[in-house]
Parts: C-alpha cells; sequence; structure tokens
C-alpha cells in the first residue's frame, strides 16, 4: 500500500502510526507464545515451539525493516515532489514588481523548508540503514539459535533412542530373569517330590 499510493505527510504519518501500533502489538504476542512455549513439558515439544517463536520474531523483524524503509522512502519521494512543486516559478509576464517579490520571498522560505525536509529524510535513511543492520545481525543471530536448537533437538531425540533400546534390553532381560526363576521353581518342585519319594521308598523297604 506505501508503495504504490502517494501520500501526503499527515496521511503517511497516520499509517506509520498504525504499524507501530500494529508491530507492538504483535511483539506482545510473540512474548506470550515464547511464555507458553517454555511451560511445555516435553523437550522436543518445547524445543520445537521455541523454534517457531524464534523463526516468527525473524520474520517480524524483517517485516518491520522492510516497512521501514518503504515509509522513507514515501518521506523522501513526498519531499521531492514539494521541492519540485516549490521550485517551479510562474512563467507570467504580467507580474508586478510586489508580486515577484512576494514569490522570490515565499520561494526562498518553500526552498529553506525543503532544504530541511530533505536533511531530515536523509537522517531518516541513515537510521533506516543503521536498523536494517541491526536486524541483518538479528536474523544472523536468530538463525544461529535455530540451528543451534535443531542440534539439540537432534541430540535429544538420539538420546531417547539410546534410552528406548536400553529400556528393551532391560525389559528383555527381566523376562528372561522371570522364565529363568519359574525353571528354578520347577526344579526346586521335582527335586522335592524326587526327596519325599526316596524317603518313601526307603522307609517301605524298612518296614
Amino acid at each position: 500500500e506505501i508503495r504504490e499510493h502517494c501520500f501526503d505527510e499527515a496521511e503517511l504519518n497516520e499509517l506509520a502510526a498504525q504499524v507501530r501500533s500494529k508491530i507492538t502489538q504483535l511483539k506482545g504476542l510473540l512474548t506470550t507464545l515464547r511464555s507458553i512455549a517454555q511451560e511445555q513439558d516435553g523437550v522436543e515439544c518445547r524445543e520445537a515451539a521455541l523454534q517457531d517463536v524464534c523463526e516468527h520474531d525473524s520474520q517480524l523483524q524483517q517485516t518491520h525493516s522492510a516497512i521501514r524503509t518503504a515509509l522513507l522512502r514515501a518521506k523522501l519521494a513526498i519531499a521531492e515532489r514539494e521541492k519540485s512543486e516549490l521550485f517551479s516559478s510562474p512563467s507570467s509576464n504580467g507580474i508586478d514588481t510586489n508580486s515577484q517579490d512576494s514569490g522570490t520571498v515565499r520561494h526562498r522560505m518553500s526552498r529553506e523548508h525543503s532544504l530541511k525536509q530533505s536533511s531530515q529524510v536523509n537522517d531518516d535513511l541513515l537510521t533506516a540503514a543503521r536498523m536494517i543492520q541491526e536486524t541483518t545481525d538479528k536474523s544472523a543471530k536468530t538463525l544461529d539459535s535455530i540451528v543451534e536448537s535443531s542440534q539439540t533437538i537432534g541430540s535429544t531425540k538420539e538420546e531417547l533412542n539410546t534410552m528406548g533400546s536400553v529400556i528393551s534390553q532391560a525389559r528383555k532381560l527381566l523376562s528372561k530373569y522371570g522364565r529363568r526363576e519359574n525353571t528354578d521353581k520347577l526344579l526346586i518342585f521335582i527335586g522335592l517330590v524326587f526327596f519325599i519319594a526316596c524317603c518313601l521308598v526307603v522307609i517301605r523297604n524298612r518296614l
């Protein structure tokens, strides 16, 4: 909308205020989302949610930088348009001396105003350039954080797989020991029966 339409300065300032309000609202939502992500119980769910938050934060910063650049370019276009309109002098030959003097004064004042506005726009452009650099640095840090989170998720997944293998082996060992315990009980029972039978045979022979 900023790039396609020609706004005056008041409309552009109003649109910039709306943008600031919306971005502040989105930052608040991101803070809430980060708090929710940190409260997740599962490690994988928490890491995945935090990674989503980092991606959304990076997208918001890039969008903010792009909108600010578009606003500054629109301000520069407005300044150039006003300067062109103010610098265009009348071509009529029937203007009296007073009118020419008045026009010269207005022209000088308009020129000073345009120069001040152009200087302000240049300062805004320099500020935007610094913000873009800061956003780029933050995006790089966010990307590093996402990569680190991905590596952490991968390591956690490998640890969980290893723990799963250990638990499976432990279950097999416990099952094996359980079968061996039943076998030992059966052997003890058979030995006891054999002992009792031997005792009965000995007692019978003596009788």
